[in-house]
């Protein structure tokens, strides 16, 4: 395995680490509200009332995609992401490998005069060279930073997919438009517009 992936799976390993200890570290300060019970017995003491007591948690989901990316959209019940992250991965992880290999190459061409390029053809300047070279290794960077960007970007999806997995706006979602008079001011007159509401 090369130096540069050799390094970025260290790093990558490390911010997993870190994301980790930074989810229990969070579980721990802030408390969560659970029901212990599933009955309600009011005053009168025969009336029950059943409570759904069914609590996803957002700091399983949490964990799981700081895990492994992909994990915690499975607990959500939301396997349709999972292709999507690992698609996004294996493109980050792509442009990584080939912008290190041109950067590489173009920079061994200016250090050997008689380095034969295998990435590009043609005659180029040291001027050009250093030019590519240089926007290669921007480009490589940039890629390792999207790759870390995203695998957080995955955890804060699982977590708040969590946060709202038992939330239900209900079947009555509608969007109601009509005309209005917005009125001016002390010396202008009122004009007509529209209003939206929207109920769930």
């Amino acid at each position: 395995m090369p130096d540069y992936l050799k390094s970025f799976r260290n790093r990558f390993l490390f911010i997993i680490l870190f994301a980790i200890s930074g989810v229990y570290s969070y579980g721990d300060l802030q408390a969560q509200v659970r029901q212990n019970s599933d009955t309600l017995i009011l005053d009168n003491g025969k009336t029950e009332i059943h409570l759904d007591t069914t609590f996803h948690d957002p700091k399983k989901a949490t964990m799981y995609s700081a895990i492994l990316p992909g994990l915690g959209q499975i607990y959500n019940k939301k396997v349709w992401k999972v292709p999507v992250i690992y698609a996004g991965f294996g493109a980050l992880v792509y442009f990584i490998d080939r912008n290190q290999r041109y950067y590489l190459d173009l920079k061994e061409a200016l250090i050997d005069p008689d380095y034969v390029l295998k990435y590009f053809e043609g005659e180029f300047t040291d001027e050009q060279l250093t030019t590519g070279k240089d926007a290669y290794k921007r480009w490589r960077d940039m890629s390792i930073i999207g790759t870390f960007g995203f695998y957080i970007l995955q955890i804060l999806d699982a977590s708040v997919d969590a946060y709202l997995f038992n939330w239900d706006v209900g079947e009555d979602i509608s969007l109601r438009i009509q005309p209005t008079n917005i009125p001016g001011s002390f010396l202008t007159s009122s004009t007509l517009g529209l209003s939206a509401s929207i109920s769930f």
